[in-house]
């Protein structure tokens, strides 16, 4: 098969075509023609960052909703996180949630491992059980305060004794200040060894990660909105403006953007209960301003794509290229449009984001094969392939 098409690859639009073969691209050529697709046609997203609840919380997202909506928005593959109820702290319960995810996923699914004081001593030889059928990403995010939380010194000590990525929640125990509780935590992890960072904050630990050999992801609702607009929780929480435009002057610090979607009831918003859904709106939020120029569309591809590849391992994926999948998303730059919670997918049917400008996806590629066409899915749960 061969498409053709204004493609973004190694950093710019390009008119070309991409011949695919069994899912894979094997040829990137001006000489050849193929179906062309209408619009600028970008590497799929790749959101490191997700709570499907699914389980015991599956009244308010599952496996099956989750990745619909993650596949509205743009994205093929997605990192899911380990606290759950139940939690996913060991063998047991990885495989039953990668058997319910390889029933349900629309899109290819992978799941981090969740660490606690109770299974530090052998989290080694889980990670050894699990990775005979599956791939980890990544253990954590590891919580240094609330659910699932771990010291300093257990978090060091397996820091010393895996060498797998260690995805840190990095909120300081001990300080209330929520902007000090960031950046202690961040200079205390760097003390220790090299580590990514989920959803930083603040403009300060952005720059003493930058400024080191570990990496960092940032959120959309950190960079967009500020406590002063919004009063729903969030952990960590969200800043004063001052400091969101801060670390908005810093997004090319950051490697890597990822929604943190952590979808709640609206009731359980009122209640106190923290995280937001955004899965499926983050591409279409950053590409719009990307078309606006206040970002630029070679970061924005690094940090929802190349990135997220890169840092955890997933050699397939990310780019545009010979020897990946052919996973594209096509937009059409023209077609904006506001957000409104009632056209998104996501089970519990509320956003932050509501009237919001955005450019969603036309048509999304995975492995080759359409499964989104203007607003159709093509395929079926169970279509993704979980890693």
């Amino acid at each position: 098969m061969i498409i053709s098409g204004n493609f973004f690859y190694r950093g710019r639009i390009i008119d070309c075509a991409v011949e695919i073969e069994d899912g894979l691209i094997v040829d990137i050529s001006k000489n050849k023609r193929g179906k062309r697709l209408k619009g600028i046609v970008m590497p799929a997203g790749i959101d490191v960052h997700v709570h499907f609840r699914d389980f015991k919380e599956s009244y308010k997202e599952t496996i099956e909703t989750g990745s619909l909506s993650a596949l509205y928005g743009g994205v093929c593959l997605v990192v899911d996180q380990p606290n759950t109820n139940p939690p996913i702290t060991d063998e047991k319960v990885y495989f039953e949630r990668m058997r319910k995810a390889e029933r349900s996923t629309y899109i290819d699914y992978s799941l981090n491992l969740g660490l606690i004081e109770e299974n530090s001593e052998k989290i080694k030889n889980i990670i050894e059980k699990i990775e005979e059928k599956y791939y980890i990403p990544a253990i954590g995010e590891v919580f240094l305060k609330n659910a699932m939380m771990v010291s300093y010194e257990t978090l060091e000590r397996v820091r010393k004794s895996t060498s797998k990525i260690i995805t840190v929640h990095a909120e300081d125990p001990k300080e209330e200040d929520d902007v000090l509780a960031e950046v202690k935590a961040v200079e205390r992890c760097l003390k220790i060894g090299n580590f990514h960072f989920c959803h930083i904050s603040t403009s300060k630990a952005l720059n003493m990660i930058y400024e080191s050999n570990s990496t960092s992801e940032v959120t959309p609702h950190h960079i967009l909105h500020s406590r002063e607009k919004i009063d729903f929780r969030v952990n960590p929480p969200l800043k004063s403006n001052e400091e969101r435009i801060m670390l908005f002057k810093n997004f090319q610090k950051a490697d890597i953007l990822a929604s943190d979607h952590a979808p709640h009831t609206i009731e359980e918003k009122k209640e106190g209960k923290p995280g937001f859904p955004g899965v499926e709106v983050v591409y279409p939020i950053f590409f719009y301003m990307a078309k606006k120029g206040e970002i630029s569309l070679n970061e924005l591809v690094k940090k929802f794509s190349k990135n997220p590849a890169k840092i955890f391992n997933l050699s397939r994926y990310g780019e545009i290229e010979v020897g990946k999948y052919a996973n594209f998303v096509v937009f059409d730059p023209s077609d904006e449009r506001r957000i409104r919670s009632d056209d998104l997918h996501s089970k519990v049917g509320w956003t932050i984001y509501e009237g919001f400008m955005a450019i969603f996806p036309r048509e999304v590629y995975i492995r080759g094969e359409k499964v989104l066409e203007d607003g159709d899915v093509l395929v079926d749960k169970g279509f993704g392939e979980v890693l």
